[in-house]
C-alpha cells in the first residue's frame, strides 16, 4: 500500500503534468489566430524613418563597436511603434529564459557598462569564419542554443532586465505580435511558437556586423556565467 507522503507526490505530479498540457492544448489552438493578428499589425505599421537614418549611421561609423551601438540605437528606434501594438510588458519575463545568441563585441560593450568580465573564448562558442558549410551551421545553431528553455539570463533581476539600456539587439528587436503571453509561456514540453515581429533586415546587418573571421558568436550565459557556488 502506497504511503501518504507518495500520494502525495503522485498527485503533484498528476497536477504539474496536466497543467503543462492543458497549456500546450491551449497554446496549440491560439497560434493560427495569433498568426493572423500578428501579420494584420505588422502591415499597419508604418517603417521608422528615424530608425532608417540610425542605420545608415551605423553603416558610416569608423569601427565595429560604434557600428554596433549605432545598430542598437537603430533596432530601438524601429521597436518603438512595434512595442505599441505587441503583448510584451514590463515584468514579463518569459524571454529571459529562451536562449540570446550575442557577438564577442556586444559582450565587450556588456562588460565595459557594468564591470562584469566576459569569458574570452567562451564554451559552446561558434566562430564566424567557420560558418562556410551546411553542416558546420547546423551544428553552431546546435551549440548556440544548448541553453534550451528554462534557465535564466544572467543580467535577469527581479523578473526585469538589469541591462535594459544596454541590452543586446536579439532582445531589442524580439516582440510577441499576439495581444497575450500565452504563447510564451513555458511548460514542461518544448515552448510553443511565437509570432515574433518580422526583424530579418536589422538581424542581418548585426550577423553582417559581427562577420570579422575572428568573431565569436555565443550565448549571453556562455559569456556571462553564473558564479560558482563550489
Amino acid at each position: 500500500m502506497a504511503s501518504g507522503a507518495e500520494i502525495k507526490a503522485v498527485s503533484v505530479w498528476a497536477s504539474v503534468t496536466h497543467t503543462d498540457l492543458d497549456l500546450g492544448v491551449r497554446q496549440a489552438a491560439r497560434l493560427p489566430l495569433a498568426t493572423q493578428r500578428a501579420a494584420q499589425k505588422m502591415r499597419m505599421l508604418q517603417s521608422s524613418t528615424e530608425a532608417e537614418a540610425l542605420v545608415r549611421a551605423s553603416q558610416r561609423a569608423p569601427t565595429v563597436a560604434q557600428r554596433i551601438v549605432w545598430l542598437h540605437k537603430a533596432a530601438t528606434a524601429w521597436g518603438k511603434p512595434v512595442e505599441a501594438v505587441a503583448a510584451c510588458a514590463k515584468g514579463c519575463a518569459h524571454c529571459c529564459h529562451i536562449p540570446v545568441t550575442i557577438s564577442g563585441k556586444e559582450a565587450q560593450l556588456v562588460s565595459r557598462a557594468t564591470g562584469r568580465a566576459a569569458v574570452a573564448t567562451p564554451r559552446n562558442s561558434v566562430s564566424v569564419q567557420d560558418l562556410t558549410e551546411v553542416d558546420t551551421v547546423a551544428l553552431a545553431s546546435e551549440k548556440l542554443t544548448h541553453w534550451g528553455t528554462g534557465t535564466a539570463c544572467p543580467f535577469l533581476v527581479s523578473d526585469t532586465c538589469s541591462i535594459y539600456e544596454i541590452r543586446p539587439l536579439a532582445c531589442r528587436v524580439l516582440f510577441n505580435m499576439d495581444d497575450d503571453d500565452l504563447l510564451c509561456r513555458h511548460g514542461a514540453q518544448q515552448p510553443a511558437d511565437v509570432p515574433y515581429a518580422d526583424s530579418r533586415v536589422l538581424r542581418a546587418l548585426a550577423l553582417a556586423l559581427a562577420a570579422q573571421p575572428a568573431e565569436t558568436l555565443a550565448d549571453i550565459r556562455d559569456f556571462f556565467p553564473a558564479p560558482s557556488t563550489s
